[in-house]
Parts: structure tokens; sequence; C-alpha cells
């Protein structure tokens, strides 16, 4: 097969620029195209770190490893492998066709057309020069209301439901609360009513004190109201996620009732209408994955087809080369991938090239305009298959990924609506601006409205002059000069407020101490507001951010219909309509476009049984229930119960006085709330652990009393998003910590919280499973600081001093300080000789009344004083120690 000259034939159109970027482990230097954001060249890093490097015996030098450039060569080493790999295998007829294709992939990568998903270095394949005929177990199938489904269910509910991880005294607690609604008589909203139904106060209230969270005490309510118990799962295996077929014709039944809830528990239930779709969704998992990027042959001029389907044939060549070639964690999945050959290509930029051309999201136009763009490139698809043999059980779908969409510049993939004409970009020295999406002035052009009424309509005039309410007039009237107004509008770039803007932090604290007469202590409240002190009113402020920073939702915008109906943001897109543009792409795609339908936090099981009747009447072939997460500071009104609270004691009698006098009684509390600062030489220790298979890194930093203040969290080979967040998370964490925040309030916010991952947890002695990252780091604090011993999942008093129980037949042994003091913080002046003694057991066989055979003798300081007689006397000096008691 030889591929044309089409992407290397010209040089890169950008100079790739030296960036440093900041990775887990280092701060790293990368060369990277100028253009990209950092998020985006971060996920390129992540995906070049598990790249395989291994290649065929007998590979041409020419295709091995030689340049490391651009985006620490991992296009490049990408591109030779696949081309060492494809001339071993036969795809190219010789090393001519093989370097082609080395260099069209290159370019193409680096371009940005082409996109894989991440791989791993190495694990499992069958291996690609030798005949193997051993064949691929099928994959496990679960079948609403059929034998096994329950299993299934209960795994699934090991891994995501509302139970999963809890100790079961935790779980009995959280069950009450359900149980208090199923058990009571009456209205069901009443009995759902923590004002109404007291025991369900009562449960609830318990559930509290145990240390769950309210969120999952609304949701064991809303358990209840459906008539559902909450469950442990029982099962010992753990999933996160899981395929089933469905009925399409048995929305009401039991089953589907069942299947709706579990749903609605875990997000984490795909429901296919038909064997054949939960074999391709099976299928794609364990594919290739990659995606095309169609709005890049969007032209002046036109669409450029012939260029599309060479991105196309391109792609599905890596994507062949990679299934035979590459690994999997899984034996199995690797016999499976190997007997089907399935490629999970995907295109990216289609809802971007419907909106630059104009077209509302919900019309037949653009509904066509996809299934066309999708039937485009399964022809291609088709015929890249033919060249390489035939026998892809799989070429084309529409499945969402949110890595390669963000290696893309974070376009959408498959049949999903855009995020909105406002996008981001990164200036040269880092920052992050607001600014118009280039489809977004491609619609603009095509509805003869100018890029600057655009952008004024969408993200503002950029400056206060003439605003209503807040302007450069009624500023100067205030006092404020031009330097304040100047320093006020270079910030609206960067911010999304006018409060922000104002902040005494960038117009200046002298100034707002001196000329509006604030007070010192009240500009360092982190809630003062500039504006509001000067006098101007919450509407006046709301109008002139309005107009200065646009407008907080499309529907405001003051923009033709036609064109505002083609600018609609994902959040404006009716569920209706996603389901109609699925339809219309599963015409074509091979493997089905799961619809996800979200639903409030608020909503309960009985929402997720009418979203999947919704779907099963619409025609789509796959849905995933999905449910918001709870709002911050989400709080039950919860009071405790009569019968908890303790009786008021009696006051006690006054003695009697000559004169009664009238006293009066005042009480001063100060708060502290100056940043207590970590010495520069601090202890603390760092706990290794994986959940749920990925493992995560606790470091703390303590005050000289050992009060924890402050935390760090390292994720391995996560996304560079979800390693900023937690990075910058715990960042937050130790402030709030150096601030004065009670660690205990931590511990109860984030404790049960789930999201993934979750699961079993490897490498912590003291706790087995988490429902997520938070909730193990937090239950290892309170473990560790606060002696929450109800947040382990084993039994603390089965634990000796060092934390590792005594072992199987094991006598208990003192050990050595070095174990838990580090000689570098100490440097060296811990004596050597320093041991920590277990704890005692009382009544253990062969130990004395200290529950120890020997003590320390203080003359010595060996562990050599024994009874003998009435006296205690060292076997070491000699020394008679007197008889305590």
């Amino acid at each position: 097969m030889r591929l044309p000259d089409r992407f290397a034939a010209s040089p890169l159109p950008y100079a790739p620029q030296i960036r440093w970027i900041e990775r887990p482990a280092e701060l790293a230097e990368v060369a990277a195209p100028p253009h990209w954001t950092t998020a985006r060249v971060e996920a390129w890093l992540d995906w070049a770190d598990g790249l395989p490097a291994d290649l065929p015996p007998g590979a041409p030098s020419a295709l091995g490893l030689e340049r490391a450039d651009l985006l620490a060569g991992g296009p490049d080493r990408y591109a030779r492998r696949l081309a060492a790999w494809g001339l071993t295998l036969g795809v190219f007829t010789d090393e001519a066709d093989a370097l082609t294709f080395r260099d069209e992939l290159f370019a193409a990568l680096a371009l940005g057309v082409i996109a894989t998903g991440r791989q791993l270095p190495f694990g499992a394949r069958v291996n690609p020069l030798a005949a193997d005929t051993a064949i691929a177990p099928p994959f496990p199938r679960a079948e609403v209301g059929r034998a096994g489904f329950a299993e299934s269910a209960g795994a699934l509910r090991a891994g995501r439901g509302l139970a999963a991880g809890l100790a079961p005294g935790a779980l009995q607690r959280l069950a009450a609360v359900a149980q208090a609604v199923i058990r009571c008589e009456g209205d069901r909203a009443a009995c759902a009513s923590l004002e109404s139904n007291q025991a369900l106060a009562r449960a609830a209230w318990a559930a509290r004190e145990a240390g769950h969270a309210d969120a999952a005490i609304a949701d064991a309510v809303a358990l209840g109201r459906a008539g559902l118990e909450v469950a442990g799962g029982g099962a010992d295996e753990r999933l996160t996620s899981l395929v089933a077929v469905a009925s399409r014709g048995a929305a009401g039944s039991d089953a589907a009732r069942a299947a709706a809830a579990l749903a609605w528990e875990t997000s984490a239930l795909t429901l296919a209408f038909s064997a054949d779709d939960a074999e391709r969704l099976a299928l794609a998992r364990v594919a290739p994955k990659g995606a095309v990027n169609a709005l890049a042959f969007e032209r002046a001029d036109g669409f450029d087809a012939a260029g599309f389907a060479d991105a196309v044939r391109l792609a599905f060549v890596a994507l062949d080369i990679e299934g035979r070639a590459g690994f999997l964690a899984d034996p199995a999945d690797a016999y499976r991938r190997h007997a089907a050959r399935p490629i999970a290509l995907r295109l990216a930029g289609v809802a971007e090239l419907i909106v630059g051309r104009a077209l509302a999201y919900d019309s037949d136009a653009a509904r066509a305009l996809a299934a066309e763009m999708h039937g485009r490139a399964l022809a291609a698809a088709d015929a890249a298959s033919a060249a390489l043999g035939g026998g892809h059980a799989l070429k084309l779908c529409a499945l969402d990924d949110a890595e390669l969409s963000l290696q893309l510049g974070a376009l959408t993939l498959g049949a999903a609506p855009w995020a909105g004409p406002a996008t981001v970009a990164e200036t040269a020295d880092g920052a992050v601006i607001r600014t118009l999406a280039e489809p977004a002035l491609a619609a603009a052009r095509q509805a003869s409205v100018e890029p600057g009424d655009l952008r004024a309509a969408l993200l503002g005039h950029g400056s206060l002059e003439g605003a209503p309410g807040v302007s450069h007039v009624a500023l100067s009237a205030k006092g404020f000069t031009a330097h304040e107004i100047g320093a006020a509008e270079a910030a609206l770039v960067e911010v999304r407020s006018l409060s922000a803007a104002f902040a005494p932090a960038v117009i200046g604290a002298g100034f707002v101490i001196d000329v509006l007469g604030a007070a010192p202590e009240a500009i360092a409240e982190a809630g003062f507001d500039t504006l509001a002190h000067a006098g101007f009113s919450a509407a006046d402020v709301a109008a002139a951010e309005a107009y200065a920073l646009g407008p907080e939702t499309l529907a405001e915008a003051e923009l033709p219909p036609a064109l505002a109906a083609a600018l609609a943001p994902a959040s404006e897109i009716p569920t209706a309509a996603r389901l109609a543009m699925l339809r219309a792409v599963e015409t074509v795609t091979c493997a089905p476009a799961t619809a996800v339908i979200e639903l409030p936090f608020e909503a309960g099981p009985e929402a997720a049984q009418a979203a999947l009747a919704d779907a099963a009447a619409a025609g789509v072939r796959a849905v995933r229930i999905v449910r918001s997460a709870a709002p911050a500071g989400f709080a039950l009104g919860l009071v405790q119960p009569r019968a908890a609270r303790a009786a008021p004691a009696a006051p006690a009698p006054e003695p009697p006085s000559e004169t009664p006098r009238e006293r009066f009684v005042e009480r001063f509390v100060e708060v502290e709330r100056s940043r207590r600062k970590l010495p520069d030489r601090r202890k603390g220790y760092i706990q290794k652990a994986s959940v749920g298979g990925h493992k995560v890194y606790l470091h703390t930093g303590e005050y000289e009393d050992g009060e924890l203040g402050e935390i760090f969290l390292d994720m391995h080979k996560e996304g560079a998003a979800f390693r900023s967040l937690m990075n910058n998370f715990a960042v937050a964490i130790s402030i709030g910590l150096q601030y004065g925040v009670p660690l205990e309030e931590f511990v109860d916010a984030f404790v049960f919280t789930r999201f993934e991952p979750a699961g079993e947890v490897a490498g912590n002695e003291a706790i087995r499973s988490a429902t997520s990252i938070l909730d193990y780091v937090f239950r290892e604090l309170g473990v560790s600081y606060l002696g929450r011993d109800d947040l382990a999942n084993v039994d603390p008093q089965g634990l000796d001093a060092d934390g590792l129980g005594g072992g199987q037949g094991e006598e208990a042994a003192p050990q050595p300080a070095s174990r838990f003091i580090s000689r570098g913080f100490s440097r060296g002046s811990t004596p050597d000789n320093l041991i920590f003694l277990p704890v005692a057991k009382p009544g253990a066989a062969g130990l004395g009344p200290a529950g120890r055979g020997a003590d320390v003798c203080p003359a010595c300081g060996d562990l050599a004083l024994v009874r003998k007689g009435q006296s205690l006397i060292c076997q070491t000096c000699g020394e008679r120690a007197p008889q305590a008691g």
C-alpha cells in the first residue's frame, strides 16, 4: 500500500516554540506548536509517555528512533514505530512506501489533523509475527431481566454504587435511611420528608454522625422513595462500567425499572437495545482509537473532500497497525482484538463545521451534513480496509473521548453539540484570555454580521466607556481616576466579573483605603466588593458587567435569531435535538453513538426510568444515564432529633445572699485571621497507594506540634487536566488549614464523595476501598491525624504501634525509631539506640501484669527489667528498680 504525499508535501506552517511545562515529577522543556494551549500540549505529552518502543526484528535503521523534538518526540516515535511494523507485517510493499507513511503520519499529527488514543507501553498481545490458533473468548453478556444480570448489577454496585467501599457498619447506617422511607405508611412525599417522617430524621441524623455526606443521605432517601434499598453489592468482582442489553419494548417492566435505578445510582451503566450493538460497544472498548479533524478541511472555497479522505485512510492504516502491534492489559481482550480487528475511528469538529455554515444544530440541514461527513469517512475507511485485506469488525463510531478531544484543541467528537462560541486563547506569557471560536466568526460572515459586532454582543465591549450604571463618568464622580479605571479595564480580559476587576489588589489597596475610606481589615476579607463599597447598586453593576464582559447566556445576547440558533451551545440544546442527531449519525456508523442523558442531582430514579423510556422511543441504539454531582455546599435540613438531645442539667441552687445583685457577663471571642506559616524544615509522611488501579501519592507537612498544615497530591499517569485539578485542590486545602480551618471540616465534607477512579485500595493497611480519590485521601487523613478509626476498613484495635498488626504467630517486638523518624529531618541528632515499644495487650499469654515480658530499665535503657519476687531487677546492669504501686 502506498499513500499519497499530501500532509508532508509542504513544511510545517509554524516553527515549534520552546515552552516550560510543569509535569508531575519535573518542569519539562518542550518544543510545541505556538498556537496550542498548555492543556493541549500536556495531553500530547501524556500520550507520548505511554507509547511502546519495541520494533520488529530486522527493522531498517531509517525507521528506528532518531529524533526527539516536537512534543517530546512523541509524534516522531509513533510514526517511525508504526512504519517499521507496517513494513514487517506486509502493509507496505517496500521501504519507500513505509517512509512515505512515516512522513505523512508525522505531519498529520503535527498539524493537528489526526490524533490517536493513549496506549500501553507493554502488556498482552497476540504475536503479530506468528500464527495463533487460539479462539478468542466471547465478551461476557449481561441482559436485563435475564439470568446473570443480578450478578453483574451487584458487581457494578460494588464498584460504583451508593454503598461502594463502605464498611458494614457505615452501610447499615445508610441502609437504615432508605428503610425508614420504605417502611413508612402513607403519602410517599411525606414519607420521604425529614419534617414529616421522624424515623427518617433520626436515621438521617445517625448517618450524618457516622460520617456520611448529606448528598449520600439524600440519595438513600431517593432510593427509599422509589421502593429500593441501599445494597452493598455483595459481588466478589467490582465493575466500574457495564454494557447490558435491554429490550426496547419493555421500558415499563420491573426489570427495566431496576435497570434504570442502577443507571441512576451508578452513572456507569450503558444499555444497548440489541445484542449486536452491545457486542460492538464492547469491541470499541478494546479497539485502537483515533480521530480525524473534519474542521481542518473546511476551506473558504468549499470542503476539501480529497484531503479529508486521505486523512481518514491514513488514520485507519495507522490504527490497524497499532491494533496488531499494540498492547492491552487483559490477554482475553488481546485475543478479541486479534480476531475481530476492530478500529474505533471517530470524527472531530463536525459540530463546529455545522456552526461555521450557520446551521442550527436542531435542523434537518445540520443532521444531513453530519450524516454526510460520517458517510464520507466510512467510504474512505472501507477503501482502506479492503486494501488491508478486510476483516475489520468495526471501522467508524461516534463515541465521545475527552482525551482525543483535548489533543485536537477541545473539538467535539461524533454527534455531540459544540461547547459554544466563547473559547480561550493563551498569550505568549501564559495568560488565558476569552476569545471567539473561529466557527462563530465563520457563522457571522454567513449571516452578514461584522466580527466586531459579534464580539461585542458575546464577549462585551471590554471597556466601561458608555456603559450603563458603572461608566467612566460615574466612576469619576466617586473619586476614581484614570489610573484606577485603566487598571480595572486591563484586567477585564482575564476575569469574569467587575468585582474581580476592581479588587483592591488590581486598582490599589491604598486608593481603596485613602480615597474610598475602606478599613484596612475590611479589604483584607475575601468577599470585599470595591464597587459596592463605593455606593454602586447591584443592578448598576450587573448592567455594566453585561456591557463590558458580555451576557451570561447566549439567549441574552442581541443577535439575529438564525445566528443565535446556529451558535447555541450544548447547554441550550434540548434532549430531543441530541437524540435526533444521534439517529442521523447512527445510520452510518458501525458502532452505536451512545446517547448520554444528563439528569440534575435532585432527580430521582423515576426520572431515570422516564429518560430511558424516551431514549427507547426515540430509536437510538444505546443510552447512558448520568447524574450531575451535588451542588457545592449541598446540605439537608437536618436537626438533631429530640430523643438524641441531652437533657439540660438542673441548675444548682445558689447559696442565699443577703443582698441579691444583678450580674452582667460578657464574653469576647477573638478569631485569628492571619495565616499560620509552616516551618521551612518540616516533617510529615508520604503514603503511596492505588485507588481502583490508579496510583496516588499523598504527601503531608506538619507544624512542630504535629498538627497537619499542608498536603500534596500526585497522580500517576493521569490526564493533565485531572492532575492539575488535584494539585491545585491540594493547595487550596493547605491554605485553608494554614488559616485555621479544622481538618475535621474537610474530612466531613469530602469523605464518601463519589467519582472515578474508585474501588479497591492497595498499599494502605488501614483503608481497603474508597468511593473516590478524595474519599481515600480524607479517610487517610482522618485516620492518621484525627483518630477517626470509624473511617478505616480494618479493626484499628488489631494494630500495634507500627500500624502493621501483630502478624501470624509473632510476638510483639520493639521497633527502631529510624522506622518512624527521618534521619535527614533530624540531621542525625536522634540516638541510634532509641526504640518504640509495641502497645501492650493485657492478658496475653506469657506476659506480666504490665502486658510485657520485660520493662525498660531507668538506668541503662535496655528492655531487660523483669520481676523477681517483690522487686524489679535489670538483667543487663543489675539495677534494682522501685516497685510501682
